[in-house]
C-alpha cells in the first residue's frame, strides 16, 4: 500500500491469488485506507493478481462498496476505484 504525502489517495497493490478467504482481508484494507482522511481516494489495483472466476463480480467497485457500507461511518464519502485483474 502506498499513499501520497497529503493522504489524497491510497493505492493498494495486490499480488497473488484472490480467494474467498483473502477477499475479506481486501475489504478490511479498503476500509482502513478510507479512514485515513475523509477525502482520501482509494485505488484497489488488482492488475497483477489472479482471482477465482467465481469472485470476479465480487471484486467490482459496487460489490465492494455494498459489503463495506454497513461498517463505514460515512459510506457516501468512500471514493473507490478498482483496477481489475487480467482475464
Amino acid at each position: 500500500m502506498t499513499t501520497d504525502a497529503d493522504l489524497d489517495s491510497v493505492h493498494i497493490h495486490v499480488h497473488g491469488c484472490v480467494s474467498p478467504v483473502s477477499i475479506h482481508g481486501l475489504d478490511l484494507l479498503v476500509r482502513r485506507a478510507s479512514a485515513l482522511s475523509p477525502d482520501t481516494s482509494v485505488i484497489l489495483d488488482l492488475s497483477e493478481s489472479q482471482a477465482w472466476d467465481s469472485l470476479r463480480a465480487d471484486l467490482q467497485g459496487p460489490s465492494i462498496l455494498a459489503r463495506l457500507q454497513p461498517t463505514l461511518s460515512a459510506p457516501g464519502r468512500l471514493r473507490l476505484r478498482v483496477i481489475p485483474p487480467p482475464d
